[in-house]
């Protein structure tokens, strides 16, 4: 039974460790083959066999690993908004803390009435605003784990109860010659800063959550069909594969199709970036959510709903950000021992000053503060706050990219594989001459009709008119086409005497010679790559004259002409065993296994959805200044990457120290502890500004 993939819906995670215990929770249920967990998406992607296991059985499993998987609706495919209530607790708590601490120069510790109001400003910011901590703390120990959470709660609830017995019973204090200090204002501004520090990380999902909505919003829910001669508005759903759905003018395309009639420019800006509208004639592919420009067009159906390129790019948006860098794995592997070995040191710090002779409100103050500023909340944003924003600058740019794994392998890339037709050049040839019959001519096109291949359409448009139906069609990657059209077998392939040769009934049918010209921008493109210090090899089927033309035009010294897919596929493996970090981009389904090998593969969004599953990258601009450019993001994205693990490390390392040596107030704490936090951040939108 093949493996099922599900998103499962996680609440109460709040740090890198929450992700580890949770991931550890999935992959020990048996059937489990991998758990991937994302802090900022709040979900858990699962790959599991159903015959072994399901997803009550997952969701049980994370709610004894003590948190909380929610049944979604159907109705209510995202989680409510939770940004308005955390904001308006970090707030409330922040004024409280606040207005606490203004209060002192009047009122003073010593005032029955400042310390009793206090202690209620601190039980009412514990019970409420931050109440979840506590309750996930008390959850945690009955499950044996630790993590952000459990470091709050020992460290503002140490300090709560010492500060209450401050309270009740300042003569016990005096006569042991200690001052009754008290700690309510820390407790509510630790509980406060880091509410504010949750509420711009919440910020950040909504932000993301917002634009995915805005995607799929973008596909509108009805179309109008074609059916018996006259026009019919059908829900989206009862739109079939192969409906002729009529395009007006100004009006939002509802469904992936190929244009049968018409001519038009097309805004395809929410796709792929371009500002300008793109021209648009019969054959040319069409997007859903894309706009029609000011002609009426006939498009012929390929896909609608879920199947579209639109809600692909959504799930891969989704996926994206779900997934985990390699770089993610130091910072788990850290986060999981991180908090247990800080109560240790807490406790030892606290006994170490006592034992130094510092009273206990100093000892206290000392522990509380490394509980504090040891929150290992800047580590579990570190990456996946830079791959959230990465993912979807790079969307804006026309450009999806599958994850942090991907970023990290685009990053390293030494050598790119250009794959030429529709990758360097149009892909959109053009028959130049036609040695064969007007009869056989439509007999060759009507086959070559079943073909995405760019060489085949060519013809279909050179021989225009109905076509007849094709039966027993077989595509054979790299070599051609065969197939039973009225009767006749035809067979559609290479030739060395011209560009396509075509067979009817074992007869020569016609030779064609086909000019598929380079697109604009492609000499551009190379020459950015090359001179980022990158390879540039130009793969081909061609012959190796053509090959040689287009290569020598747009600048490319390295060619391998007349292979098939097997070889591409070994120069890709090629350049890997020479030490190379290999990049392929291309379009086609003989591409597929290249772009499978390759370190990371890049798809053209405009070629067969087989290399486009296959890659690690998707443009959905035809355009290879598309590639440079996610190179470049790439490499931009691990650097920012590096600088926030750098930092969360550095944090806590430099942090811990400090606060053991009671240089650190708690309140102090706390509120460096949400500024990591906030950095972290800060420094990932940096990438928003990529050009």
């Amino acid at each position: 039974m093949p493996a099922e993939v599900h998103d499962i819906p996680i609440r109460g995670m709040t740090c890198a460790a929450c992700v580890s215990h949770v991931e550890r929770a999935l992959t020990e249920v048996e059937g489990v083959r991998n758990a991937t967990v994302s802090l900022l998406t709040n979900e858990a992607k699962v790959t599991f066999d159903p015959a072994k296991t399901n997803l009550a059985e997952l969701k049980a499993a994370v709610y004894d690993a003590g948190y909380e998987s929610p049944d979604l609706q159907t109705d209510q495919p995202e989680p409510p908004d939770e940004y308005p209530a955390v904001r308006r607790r970090a707030l409330v708590s922040l004024a409280l803390g606040l207005a606490a601490m203004a209060a002192m120069p009047f009122v003073g510790h010593d005032s029955t009435i400042a310390r009793y109001t206090q202690l209620a400003a601190a039980i009412y910011v514990m019970a409420f605003p931050g109440r979840e901590y506590y309750v996930r703390a008390a959850k945690g120990l009955t499950h044996r784990r630790f993590d952000m959470s459990t470091l709050i709660a020992v460290g503002t609830g140490s300090a709560f109860l010492y500060s209450l017995a401050a309270t009740i019973a300042p003569h016990a204090f005096h006569s042991r010659g200690l001052m009754p200090d008290i700690y309510y204002e820390a407790v509510i501004f630790i509980i406060a800063l880091v509410l504010v520090g949750r509420m711009f990380e919440v910020r950040a999902r909504r932000e993301t959550a917002a634009a995915l909505r805005g995607l799929a919003e973008l596909q509108p829910r009805t179309a109008t069909i074609l059916r018996n001669g006259e026009s019919v508005e059908l829900p989206i759903e009862q739109v079939q594969r192969g409906d002729i759905a009529i395009i007006k003018p100004g009006a939002r395309i509802p469904v992936d199709g190929v244009i049968e009639s018409g001519v038009s420019a097309v805004d395809e800006s929410m796709l792929t970036g371009e500002p300008l509208p793109v021209a648009k004639r019969p054959g040319d592919r069409l997007s859903a959510g894309t706009v029609n420009g000011m002609a009426a067009l006939q498009l012929k159906v390929t896909a609608t709903g879920d199947g579209t390129a639109l809600a692909q790019i959504g799930r891969m948006m989704r996926d994206a950000q779900s997934t985990r860098a390699p770089m993610q794995k130091l910072a788990d592997q850290v986060s999981a021992i991180f908090v247990p070995t800080v109560l240790v040191i807490a406790a030892v710090t606290f006994a170490a000053w006592l034992i130094n002779g510092a009273d206990t409100a100093q000892a206290l103050s000392a522990a509380v503060a490394v509980l504090i500023i040891a929150c290992p909340c800047a580590m579990g944003l570190a990456i996946p706050a830079a791959v959230m924003v990465a993912t979807g600058r790079a969307a804006s740019l026309g450009v999806l990219i599958k994850g942090g794994e991907a970023l990290e392998r685009l990053a390293r890339i030494q050598t790119v594989v250009l794959d030429k037709t529709g990758t360097i050049t149009e892909g959109r040839p053009t028959v130049t001459r036609y040695t064969g019959t007007a009869e056989d001519l439509p007999l060759i096109a009507a086959l070559e009709s079943a073909s995405e291949h760019p060489l085949a359409q060519s013809i279909v448009r050179y021989a225009g008119g109905r076509l007849s139906p094709v039966t027993d069609f077989l595509a054979i990657p790299g070599q051609g086409a065969t197939g039973v059209v009225d009767g006749h077998e035809v067979k559609v392939g290479r030739s060395e005497e011209a560009t396509i040769a075509a067979m009817i009934d074992n007869r020569p049918a016609g030779l064609f010679d086909v000019n598929d010209p380079i697109k604009p921008t492609s000499r551009e493109a190379i020459a950015a790559l090359q001179k980022a210090g990158l390879k540039v090899i130009m793969l081909t089927g061609d012959r190796e004259t053509t090959a040689r033309q287009v290569a020598q035009s747009v600048g490319i010294d390295d060619v391998i002409a007349g292979v098939l897919p097997e070889g591409k596929l070994d120069a890709v493996r090629a350049e890997q065993a020479n030490g190379r970090k290999v990049a392929m981009v291309g379009d086609g389904i003989n591409d597929a296994p290249a772009l499978a090998q390759a370190d990371a593969g890049i798809a053209m969004a405009s070629g067969a959805g087989i290399a486009v599953e296959a890659g690690d990258v998707t443009l959905l601009r035809n355009d290879l200044r598309a590639v440079e450019a996610a190179i470049r993001l790439s490499k931009a994205t691990v650097r920012i990457m590096r600088q926030n693990l750098f930092w969360a490390f550095c944090y806590n390392a430099a942090g811990i120290p400090v606060a053991a040596l009671g240089l650190l107030n708690p309140v102090v704490a706390s509120g460096a502890m949400a500024l990591s936090s906030l950095s972290v951040l800060a420094n990932s939108l940096r990438l928003r500004r990529f050009q």
